[in-house]
């Protein structure tokens, strides 16, 4: 619920500097039990990397990979689940990696031109604008995505949705020339100060690498 409205707000901005579509409301999650989600959780689940796009991440622990689903309004979405981290509102999992491919314009320009400290205000501007539209913006700030992508990430209480209250959305966004790269998380607001270096760490990993 919480992150469907989120791709509603956002659904149709395209451009670089403009927030695009970033997650859709979370499906039923097939992860391991509760004793992988533990450090001891095997290799397939710490670390992803999709050949065809080029995507990689790794997960800290007690984050682990979920299920790899498709979505009309993206062309690939990974679930991240946590058996340690409690989900909010009508959330399936805690987390969603997502790419959508980059309009013409944007896949024109370098990732030279998309890192100047002018694009990353008019992202972090555009987050600021689009989120309030959600719900009450708690932070927004600059952080690293991997291979030294800037990007910007924002935590917000959701005026909408059950016990909205109490939920914490984390949603981080950057651009490359090829996909606009999204992490979206929701969380209890008593886990959210925990819940965010690991959010800010799995951002932190994420990369397009050379397609195969």
């Amino acid at each position: 619920m919480i992150v469907a409205l989120a791709l509603r707000a956002w659904n149709g901005c395209r451009s670089a500097v403009s927030l695009a579509v970033v997650l859709a409301a979370v499906a039923a999650v097939t992860v391991a039990s509760a004793g992988a989600a533990e450090s001891g959780a095997p290799s397939w689940q710490r670390a992803f990397h999709d050949y065809s796009t080029g995507l990689v991440f790794e997960v800290p622990a007690p984050l682990v990979i979920g299920k790899r689903r498709g979505h009309a309004r993206h062309d690939l979405v990974i679930d991240i689940d946590s058996a340690d981290l409690p989900k909010a509102g009508s959330s399936a999992s805690l987390c969603a990696v997502a790419l959508k491919e980059q309009p013409e314009d944007v896949r024109a320009l370098d990732q030279a031109a998309l890192n100047t400290p002018e694009m990353l205000e008019q992202l972090t501007q555009s987050m600021r604008l689009t989120l309030k539209l959600l719900g009450r913006v708690e932070t927004i700030r600059p952080l690293g995505f991997g291979n030294g992508v800037p990007g910007a990430a924002a935590v917000i209480t959701p005026t909408l949705g059950p016990d909205h209250e109490n939920v914490r959305q984390y949603i981080a966004i950057a651009d490359t020339p090829t996909y606009r790269i999204s992490l979206s998380c929701a969380t209890t607001a008593a886990a959210i100060g925990r819940a965010s270096p690991l959010f800010e760490a799995l951002a932190g990993s994420i990369r397009i690498e050379a397609a195969r």
